[in-house]
Parts: C-alpha cells; sequence; structure tokens
C-alpha cells in the first residue's frame, strides 16, 4: 500500500496535470477495469463541469482516500473527453483547468508571504523566476525571462508582451498577472496532452461520457431559454440546437434556420448569442452582428423562421411532422403540453 502525505495529496488533487500528480498515478498504477464507482464518478464530474463552461472543482477535504480518488479521476476524465472524439471538448476540458487554476492560486495567497503555490507550478513548468520586491507600497514582481513569458501567448490583453513591463530581456509580472500567465501555460499544457489513445476503454467509461455530454446539453438549454420552452422544439431545429451545444460546426444555413426560429419563439438575444457561442469558430463581434440583423430586422423586415418545404429542400427535414413550418409544431406543442 503506497502513503503519501496530506499535504502533497492536496497539491495534486488541485492541480492534478503536475508532475506530482502525475507521479502519485504511476505509483498507484490503476487498471480502467479496477476503478471504483466513486472515482469514475468524479471523473465523470470533471467532464461535466469542463462541458457546461465551469472550472474544475474539488472538495474541501483532508480526506486521503477522497483526495486521492480526485487525482486519478482527472486522467480518466482525460480518457472520457477523448472518447466523445470532438476536439472541442478538448478546448473545453483545457479552460475548465484554466479557470481553476487561476481560482486555486489567488485563494492560496497569504497576506504579506509568498505564494508558495503559484512558485511550485511556476518550477513544474521549469520557468525560472525570481521575486524583485519593490520599494515603499508598490507590489513585488515576478521576474521571468522573455522567452519564458513568450511561450504561453495569449488573447488575454493584459498579458500582451506590449503591456508589459520590460528590461534586459526580462518580463515582469505583478502576482495577479503571474498568475494568469501560469493558468494560460495550464491551459496549453492540457490542451497538447489530448486526445489520449481510447481503443480499449472499458464501455461504462464511454457511457459515462455520453452521459456527461448530455447532462451538460441539458443545463446549457435551461440557462439559455428564458422564455421558450426548448422542450418543445422540433425534431428538425432540435437537431441542428443540440449539435451547436455540442461544439459541431454546423453550417451556415442551419445556423440561420436556427437563429430565426429561436427570436421568433421569444429567445432573447444575448440568449441566442450564448448558444452560438459554442461554435468551434466563433467569433462574438461576427456572430453578434448576424443575430442583430436577424432580431432587429433589415429596413423594417423581420426574418421569419424557414419553412418546412425549404428545410426540406436544404436537407434538414429528419422527421414527418405533418406542418408546413417549424414554427407551427412547436405552437402545437406548446398546446399540447397545457392540456396535459
Amino acid at each position: 500500500m503506497v502513503e503519501f502525505l496530506v499535504e502533497d495529496l492536496r497539491f495534486a488533487a488541485r492541480y492534478p496535470f503536475s508532475s506530482k500528480a502525475k507521479t502519485i498515478v504511476q505509483k498507484l498504477n490503476p487498471s480502467l477495469d479496477e476503478l471504483d464507482s466513486q472515482t469514475k464518478e468524479i471523473a465523470k464530474g470533471i467532464l461535466k463541469n469542463a462541458l457546461s463552461g465551469r472550472p474544475y472543482a474539488i472538495s474541501n477535504t483532508n480526506d486521503k482516500d477522497l483526495l486521492q480518488r480526485y487525482v486519478l479521476a482527472y486522467p480518466v476524465a482525460k480518457i472520457m473527453a477523448s472518447a466523445l472524439e470532438n476536439q472541442k471538448y478538448f478546448f473545453y476540458l483545457a479552460n475548465s483547468m484554466q479557470k481553476a487554476t487561476v481560482e486555486f492560486l489567488r485563494e492560496s495567497k497569504r497576506p504579506g508571504a509568498a505564494n508558495e503555490e503559484l512558485g511550485a507550478i511556476a518550477n513544474a513548468f521549469g520557468l525560472k523566476f525570481s521575486i524583485v520586491h519593490s520599494a515603499g507600497k508598490m507590489p513585488d514582481l515576478f521576474e521571468i525571462s522573455l522567452l519564458d513569458f513568450l511561450s504561453a501567448p495569449s488573447r488575454d490583453d493584459s498579458l500582451k508582451l506590449v503591456n508589459q513591463k520590460v528590461s534586459h530581456g526580462k518580463v515582469f509580472l505583478e502576482e495577479e498577472r503571474m498568475i494568469r500567465f501560469i493558468a494560460e501555460k495550464v491551459r496549453r499544457t492540457v490542451l497538447a496532452s489530448l486526445p489520449v489513445p481510447v481503443e480499449n476503454i472499458p464501455k461504462e467509461l464511454k457511457e459515462l461520457a455520453f452521459e456527461a455530454l448530455n447532462e451538460s446539453l441539458a443545463k446549457k438549454k435551461e440557462a439559455i431559454s428564458a422564455s421558450a420552452n426548448l422542450n418543445a422544439l422540433p425534431p428538425c431545429i432540435e437537431k441542428i440546437y443540440s449539435e451547436l451545444l455540442a461544439g459541431q460546426n454546423i453550417a451556415h444555413m442551419e445556423r440561420f434556420a436556427l437563429a430565426t426560429f429561436l427570436n421568433a419563439i421569444g429567445v432573447p438575444e444575448d440568449k441566442i448569442l450564448e448558444a452560438f457561442s459554442h461554435a468551434p469558430n466563433y467569433n462574438e463581434k461576427i456572430t453578434r452582428y448576424h443575430i442583430s440583423r436577424i432580431v432587429k430586422g433589415k429596413a423594417g423586415k423581420r426574418y421569419a423562421p424557414i419553412s418546412c418545404a425549404k428545410m426540406r429542400s436544404y436537407g434538414f427535414c429528419i422527421a414527418e411532422c405533418n406542418v408546413k413550418n417549424p414554427l407551427q409544431y412547436y405552437r402545437k406543442q406548446i398546446e399540447a403540453q397545457k392540456v396535459s
């Protein structure tokens, strides 16, 4: 029986991508068939959080057995994400770990003391840094090499090189920027580690992966729908909508059909935009422009939902609903639900 210090387990559970966590997994060396149900459920929760756009989270505990399960669950979650065979989900998992790293590192800061966890993660990535103590009330700075800083380019304006203090090949970062820089390194590290081989994974893990996906999609629909009943969607729109929320790259006319339909049933503009943010090639500025045109109309003309005849001509029709317009199907379903 391998024994670990609770401090090491807690660190590894918070940062399961770290070398310390990998060492613990290697020493335990579990087979996928031997994993207990709690570890599998934790892995499913990690994946579900990621697919729902939430940060990775762990229980606040000193229970060694539970912390150990968290450490083991992370590589299992990576296997489950890989089993879904969609690159978009790899980004979701990487983003989830990035968000969690920011939260954990902020929590670990103690007033008047060096942020030990931040230093440990920086060391784990092989980053050479030193802390420059500033005079007066100015905050201390983390000094790292320019090359190290450029190893994790970010879309965050605060992490653009032009916005940094640079001198003699060194970049000087305040603690908050250092935290966000490290979190970007985490995101890139997790993303680079995916996908993992899934040829021989147990059937149960694949089923749990799809459960996590379906449950996260249901939550997304619930969050996006403010005044519409998304349980009454016609089959064609339901298919397009589910594929979009699952991160699939739907065609232009499918996007138009979905946006006009959601607008017609009263989904607010910002919620339609939120739905489209799950597209793999999402560009907020362009998407907002097109959705705004659909919602507000052009030259006083509102865009109506596409008729069933046109849906069939585009190859989007997947059922015989005996209606002339998807909106008619929706209204019939609403009335039927009121009666029942």
